[in-house]
């Protein structure tokens, strides 16, 4: 997903462009979900930005000069794998997935203006099914994006400010993981901002 300059903005809000992929079989088993990858990080990155550039050019909204990769790309130390506990290594993040579990995590950025860790429901033959997600938005047009949503531990959503800049905790379990937080999915979520906030330096949170 990438988020859209100020001016590509609708009612105020920011806009996003993203990219899914997907593949289906075809044949005595039916159309059964297949792996599909449609590039390395960088290729798909390339072509997320080629296609930004295109809908801002369409939307008369394009900036003075395209949009292009600056940076290296981020790497984490692990991979993709089995979920466990803590998820993604974040203190007091924990699930009881039990023996045989399907569920797999994605450790995305880590550093201190985004943190990401999510986890989807793999079963052979069917798309994979989201069952978790956390988010640590530190970028203000990042942050910008949950306006609006009901606000809380409770609801999973917490604003505060930190050294500055206005930040976001996001956190939520789907129907599949519900209630198997350890001890609660609320105490999960606060145990997701407290350790988050710590790792940034910045307060737990305000309603935390």
């Amino acid at each position: 997903m990438l988020v859209l300059p100020t001016a590509c903005d609708v009612d105020g809000r920011p806009s996003t462009v993203t990219i899914r992929s997907g593949s289906t079989g075809n044949g005595h088993l039916g159309r059964p979900a297949m792996p599909f990858t449609i590039g390395s990080r960088p290729e798909v990155a390339r072509m997320l930005l080629d296609a930004t550039n295109t809908v801002m050019l369409k939307a008369g909204c394009a900036p003075g000069v395209p949009l292009r990769v600056t940076s290296p790309f981020v790497t984490v130390a692990e991979d993709d794998g089995s979920a466990g506990s803590p998820l993604c290594r974040i203190p007091g993040v924990t699930f009881g997935f039990g023996p045989g579990s399907r569920y797999r995590k994605q450790v995305g950025v880590v550093d201190g203006r985004l943190q990401t860790c999510s986890v989807v429901w793999k079963a052979p033959g069917t798309p994979d099914e989201p069952a978790a997600q956390y988010v640590m938005a530190g970028d203000p047009r990042m942050a910008a994006l949950f306006a609006g949503l009901p606000e809380g531990a409770g609801h999973g959503l917490v604003r505060t400010e930190c050294n500055g800049r206005p930040t976001v905790f996001y956190g939520n379990a789907g129907s599949g993981l519900k209630g198997s937080g350890r001890p609660g999915d609320r105490r999960v979520f606060e145990n997701f901002t407290e350790s988050v906030s710590r790792r940034i330096g910045c307060g737990a949170g305000e309603g935390a």
